[in-house]
C-alpha cells in the first residue's frame, strides 16, 4: 500500500462521510473502458471508521465517483454500491459507523453523467482498528463502610476523554453501568450507598471523544464492612433498691467506639434511644420499686457502623416491695390491744405498726410504730369510748415498705 499523503484530509473526512447516503442496490454497471480508472492513493482506519484518498480525476467527463463495498455480513462477499460522490474534485471518502477489528473489501469506480463508469478501481481489503485496551492497572480497596474505593492508573491515550465503570452483584449478575467520569486524568472513584458485608465486582472501560468504549479492564473485587457483631452476655438486675444494674461483655471489636442502649417499658414495644457509653455497664436509676424495664445495647464502630439489637431484650426491674404481712388477730384487754400477724416474706427486718385515731365524724389521726422485731405487738394505754384501727408493714433491709395489711378495727370500752 502507498504511502498516504493527506494533506487536508482531517479537515474533510467528516464533510465527505456526511454527503454520502448509502444508495440503494444497483444493476451490473455498465462499464465505459475509456473513463480513465482511479488511482487509490491508500487509506487510514480507526476503530469505526476507514478513510480512502485518490488523485482526482482531470477528465471532465467524470462526473463522480462509486464507493462498492463487501462488509462481513453481506452474503457470499459481494460488493454493492455504498455510496456516491457528485463531483469529480472530491478526493476522500471516510466510511463511518463501522465494527472495530473488523474486515471491509472495496473498490472505487468514476461515472460520467450517462451513469457509466469506469474500471473499478484495485481492490482493498481493510480491517478496522480493534478496541482500545482499557487502562493498564485497576484495582480497589474493600473493608470500607458502605463504599467501595476504585483506584486506576489514568490511560496513556490523548484520544480518551474519560472511563465508564461499570458494577455486579452476585444476585444481579448483569454488568450496570453506574457511573460515567469525563476526566483521563482521574485516578478514583469512591461507590457509596452500599449495603453491608457485600461483594460487589467492577470493571473500568476507557471512553474516547467518538464515545467508542474500550474493552473491560480486569475485575476488582471489594467487599464492604461487616457491622460490629452483636453484643454479648447481656444482663439486667431485680434486686437492687432504687436502681436497676446492666451490664454486657466487652465488644471484640478492634476499632470500637462506644456503645448505645435503648430501652423499653415493654418488650413488645418501641425502643427508644438512652444513652451512649464507653463502659460495659451503669446503674438505671428510680424511684419506684419493682419498676420494670427492658434492654438492648449495641456496639458502634469507628466508622458509626452500629451492630445488630438483640433479638430477645433483657428484662431488669428494680427491688419489689417485700410481701405485706397477714394481719391474724387484734385481742383488746383493758387499755391495751394486742396484734399478732404472720411474716410472709423473707427479706422482711422489722414491722412498723400504724395506729389510726377516730377523733370525730369526720377526722383522725395516725401515728406509726416502727422498728418492731417480732411479729406481735401490744398497743398500750388506749383511750375508752374511742375507735381505733390497726395495719401492719413490713420493712426490709433497704427500708424499703410493703404495702399494710387490711385494717383491723378495734373498740375500748367505757370503763367503770
Amino acid at each position: 500500500m502507498k504511502q498516504l499523503i493527506l494533506p487536508t484530509i482531517l479537515a474533510t473526512l467528516l464533510f465527505i462521510s456526511g454527503c454520502t447516503p448509502k444508495p440503494s442496490p444497483q444493476e451490473k454497471p455498465k462499464i465505459d473502458p475509456s473513463l480513465p480508472k482511479v488511482s487509490v492513493n491508500g487509506h487510514i482506519n480507526s476503530m469505526t471508521s476507514i478513510a480512502f484518498e485518490w488523485k482526482p480525476s482531470a477528465d471532465t467527463r467524470v462526473k463522480g465517483y462509486y464507493i462498492y463495498r463487501s462488509a462481513p455480513q453481506d452474503k457470499e462477499g459481494k460488493l454493492s454500491r455504498h455510496g456516491t460522490l457528485s463531483s469529480r474534485f472530491i478526493s476522500h471518502y471516510t466510511d463511518t459507523g463501522l465494527s472495530p477489528n473488523t474486515t471491509y473489501v472495496y473498490r472505487i469506480s468514476a461515472f460520467n453523467k450517462k451513469g457509466q463508469e469506469s474500471e473499478a478501481s484495485k481492490t482493498y481489503r481493510v480491517t478496522t482498528r480493534p478496541l482500545l485496551n482499557s487502562v493498564s492497572f485497576f484495582d480497589s480497596i474493600g473493608n470500607l463502610p458502605r463504599m467501595a474505593k476504585l483506584i486506576w492508573r489514568p490511560h496513556d491515550n490523548a484520544s480518551v476523554k474519560g472511563y465508564i465503570l461499570e458494577r455486579q452483584t452476585i444476585e444481579n449478575p448483569e454488568w450496570k453501568q453506574i457511573a460515567t467520569i469525563l476526566n483521563r486524568l482521574q485516578a478514583e472513584y469512591i461507590d457509596y450507598e452500599l449495603e453491608d458485608n457485600r461483594v460487589y465486582k467492577y470493571r473500568l472501560r476507557a471512553l474516547t471523544y467518538q464515545d467508542i468504549a474500550s474493552t473491560p479492564s480486569d475485575l476488582a473485587k471489594v467487599v464492604t464492612k461487616p457491622l460490629p457483631k452483636e453484643v454479648q452476655g447481656l444482663k439486667a438486675t431485680h434486686d437492687q433498691a432504687k436502681k436497676i444494674k446492666i451490664s454486657w461483655k466487652a465488644s471484640e471489636e478492634k476499632d470500637l467506639a462506644y456503645y448505645n442502649v435503648y430501652r423499653s417499658t415493654s418488650s413488645s414495644g418501641s425502643f427508644d434511644y438512652y444513652m451512649k457509653l464507653h463502659e460495659t455497664s451503669f446503674f438505671d436509676m428510680t424511684e419506684e420499686d419493682g419498676f420494670n424495664y427492658y434492654y438492648q445495647v449495641t456496639a458502634v464502630d469507628a466508622d458509626d457502623l452500629e451492630s445488630p439489637k438483640q433479638s430477645v431484650a433483657v428484662q431488669g426491674n428494680s427491688l419489689r416491695k417485700p410481701m405485706a404481712p397477714t394481719l391474724l388477730d387484734a385481742k383488746v384487754k383493758g387499755k391495751t390491744a394486742t396484734l399478732t400477724w404472720k411474716n410472709n416474706d423473707k427479706r422482711t427486718q422489722t414491722y412498723t405498726v400504724l395506729q389510726t385515731t377516730k377523733e370525730s365524724w369526720i377526722s383522725s389521726s395516725t401515728k406509726k410504730i416502727t422498728g418492731i422485731k417480732e411479729t406481735f405487738y401490744t398497743v398500750p394505754n388506749l383511750l375508752p369510748d374511742t375507735a381505733y384501727n390497726f395495719q401492719v408493714i413490713a420493712v426490709d433491709s433497704h427500708k424499703i415498705a410493703s404495702e399494710p395489711t387490711k385494717a383491723v378495727d378495734v373498740l375500748i370500752a367505757t370503763h367503770k
